[in-house]
């Protein structure tokens, strides 16, 4: 299964458009239109930690929770199954998309000079969970081009 965030922030599963996401310029924030459902992403933070949330009528469903301050690994919780999403890779050019701990997919990002992102999976995933997938991989690659890291 492969899952694009494609331009005009289209969100594509196998070439089939199944989201629509409308992203604030200014903070890590996303309106993503999957079907009929309005789901909301955002981040929130602390000292030592990040997490992303999505919530449905105002109810968080999927959580992703960074690990720690210098970690760059998620755990994803909320949908069907766990995920972790982490660095991969020599240069952390990839994230690994792992589920009880096998690898079960990749991320990268779709162009050079952008930070959409592009998830290849070994098993499919609903929509739900497939899009936040792409927002952690997405908030991950973003982060990494604004602190100059490779």
């Amino acid at each position: 299964m492969e899952l694009d965030w494609a331009s005009g922030d289209v969100i594509l599963a196998d070439g089939v458009e199944v989201a629509r996401a409308e992203r604030s310029w200014f903070r890590e924030r996303a309106e993503v239109q999957i079907g009929p459902e309005q789901w909301l992403y955002r981040a929130t933070s602390g000292w030592t930690w990040s997490s992303l949330v999505a919530e449905l009528d105002g109810a968080e469903r999927l959580h992703a929770q960074r690990s720690g301050f210098f970690v760059n690994r998620w755990a994803v919780t909320g949908g069907p199954e766990p995920y972790e999403v982490a660095t991969s890779g020599f240069w952390g050019t990839r994230l690994a998309i792992s589920r009880a701990g096998t690898q079960v997919g990749e991320a990268r990002t779709s162009g050079i000079f952008t930070t959409r992102s592009r998830i290849e999976l070994s098993e499919p995933v609903s929509p739900q969970v497939g899009c936040f997938l792409l927002w952690v991989s997405y908030v991950e690659f973003t982060r990494r081009a604004h602190s100059g890291a490779t």
